[in-house]
């Protein structure tokens, strides 16, 4: 094995001595003014009223994209010079925009943080997050908004490099203990493959675990695996039924199906399936802004 370029506490003193640096400050002024203004703050209908302290019990619901619609999917991307993530990002935020009657949005999404090539190798937790505001209008085309959110995420990406903890500090956001700082759901886009191990006689496979925490109210994970693209909804239990989040996953998968056949539909075209019998998903409870 070869020695480690550096270490984990190289890396500290590196973090810290980069805080310093103009190219740090320019960072903290991106993401203040992509936050700029007043902050939204996501209001899904929910099944309960929501505990005073954040909850952190959960369940999960999985699902799957037809083929075909993963392969159109794909395709939307590779037109648009954008990638699955910007396509997927882009509609579980219409989906979102449906659902709450908002059209100002501040979705989290993890970035791995390991930009130099010698943290590659190095064990050790490098993980932040970022707070990506997006903005669906009705009046916009599907293909028109992703690539809006094409440059947001890409300008994001960019900027990655400063840490969460401290954009919530300089914006001096008042603390809710019913909530999380910033936003209140996540999206995550699963790039490591999947494959099974195997030893002289022995087989090895993922062992899928029963799952019954929720680090955000909702957190949308979905990977793309042998030409299918899978998804789960990591749910808060405190607010939101099992039902509904099958709903919630039946829209999803309704808004995947009509922007891949058509990505010139215009966001207040693209129709969700919102019922009454969804428990804590009532529309007259909604303000649909398209």
């Amino acid at each position: 094995m070869e020695p480690l370029p550096i270490q984990y506490k190289d890396y500290a003193v590196w973090q810290q001595q980069e805080m310093q640096r103009e190219s740090y400050q320019r960072r903290e002024q991106f993401w203040l003014e992509h936050l700029a203004g007043e902050l939204p703050v996501l209001d899904l209908p929910i099944a309960y009223p929501r505990p005073a302290v954040r909850s952190f019990e959960g369940a999960t619901y999985e699902f799957t994209v037809d083929p075909n619609v993963s392969e159109q999917l794909r395709q939307v991307a590779a037109q648009t010079g954008s990638t699955l993530y910007m396509v997927l990002m882009s509609a579980y935020t219409v989906l979102l925009s449906k659902y709450s009657g908002q059209d100002d949005l501040i979705i989290g999404t993890p970035v791995a943080g390991r930009l130099l090539p010698e943290l590659e190798p190095l064990i050790g937790m490098f993980v932040n997050t970022l707070a990506i505001r997006h903005q669906p209008q009705g009046n916009s085309t599907f293909h028109s908004y992703l690539l809006e959110a094409r440059e947001r995420t890409l300008q994001a990406f960019e900027h990655q490099d400063y840490p969460l903890e401290e954009l919530v500090e300089k914006l001096d956001i008042v603390r809710d203990a019913s909530r999380n700082p910033l936003f209140d759901t996540m999206f995550v886009l699963q790039n490591t493959e999947s494959q099974e191990a195997k030893l002289e006689t022995l087989s090895f496979s993922p062992y899928v675990q029963e799952h019954r925490i929720s680090k955000f109210d909702l957190t949308l994970s979905m990977s793309d695996e042998d030409g299918q693209i899978k998804g789960s909804f990591e749910y808060c239990t405190k607010l939101f039924g099992a039902d509904a989040i099958e709903r919630l996953t039946g829209d999803l998968i309704a808004i995947l199906s009509q922007v891949a056949a058509n990505p010139d539909l215009q966001l207040s075209d693209i129709q969700v399936n919102l019922g009454e019998q969804a428990k804590g998903f009532s529309p007259d409870s909604i303000d649909f802004v398209f």
